[in-house]
């Protein structure tokens, strides 16, 4: 495990993203914004780290022995630029359906409310995911990337520059980014996505482009006025034990399922 985590890019990637996120809070400082409290950034860190320390052991575990046990992949992709080009457009198209299934699917949601419980907005809300990565929409995507050859390079190029996207996304700092706004996702997008009212907050699904919510209907811009409220509504406070805010939408789904067995037997 110690070897695994010296090793893995991701941690590294993880230490980059907290100094960023060091950065964000001495100019949010600079500028009198109150983007950041000391119980709210412990609880995020927290839960991040969680999540990472599942990402390395559970998840991982799991997607070499599902690749390991394809030896014979459906398809490989074939060398070149325009190949690769058209695998990471695939990829941020099938990013975009699984987010946006996670936003439909009680089980998925359960994972990924999580993410949207934060109610504050800034680069460490990227960390902010739950303890249950196995079950999220990504890891389902990630084992159907196993059934595809040639993909290893191509990956590796979306994973970081998805990282790059989905971090800048998520700041107050930042209201527009110019002719990027048309096609990239931009703190502007991501904060509707992020809003505290939930009709609002399933728009703007996309990871690094934001052109799929604009083919499909789902975008919704941000008004004249910086979206502010962030959070959901049933998430716990921000002083509860750890545990709560890693589940209590799979609690709250329990709960559900619970009195909908319960009403139906007493019909």
């Amino acid at each position: 495990m110690i070897i695994l985590i010296r090793n893995n890019p991701i941690v590294f990637i993880t230490w980059g993203l907290l100094a960023l996120s060091y950065l964000e809070f001495l100019l949010a400082k600079k500028r009198d914004l109150d983007v950041y409290s000391s119980q709210h950034t412990l609880t995020t860190i927290g839960l991040g780290i969680g999540n990472l320390f599942v990402s390395l052991t559970v998840i991982e575990a799991l997607l070499k022995y599902i690749d390991s046990s394809i030896p014979n992949k459906l398809f490989t992709l074939p060398p070149g630029l325009v190949w690769g080009l058209c695998a990471f457009l695939i990829i941020d198209f099938l990013k975009y359906v699984a987010h946006r299934m996670a936003h439909q699917i009680g089980i998925l949601w359960a994972e990924h409310a999580v993410h949207h419980a934060a109610v504050e907005f800034n680069f460490t809300t990227h960390l902010r995911i739950g303890w249950l990565g196995f079950l999220s929409s990504s890891m389902l995507l990630s084992a159907l990337f196993c059934l595809v050859g040639g993909l290893h390079t191509v990956l590796i190029i979306y994973f970081f520059i998805h990282m790059l996207v989905q971090t800048i996304a998520h700041t107050m700092l930042i209201h527009k980014l110019g002719f990027l706004e048309s096609f990239l996702v931009t703190p502007s997008h991501h904060r509707v996505h992020h809003a505290v009212d939930r009709a609002v907050h399933d728009h703007n699904y996309g990871n690094v482009f934001i052109i799929w919510d604009k083919l499909l209907g789902t975008f919704k811009p941000e008004g004249a006025t910086q979206t502010t409220e962030f959070g959901l509504a049933y998430a716990p406070d921000v002083e509860a034990p750890l545990w709560k805010h890693a589940f209590f939408a799979w609690i709250d789904l329990i709960k559900t399922y619970a009195n909908k067995v319960l009403n139906a037997s007493r019909i």
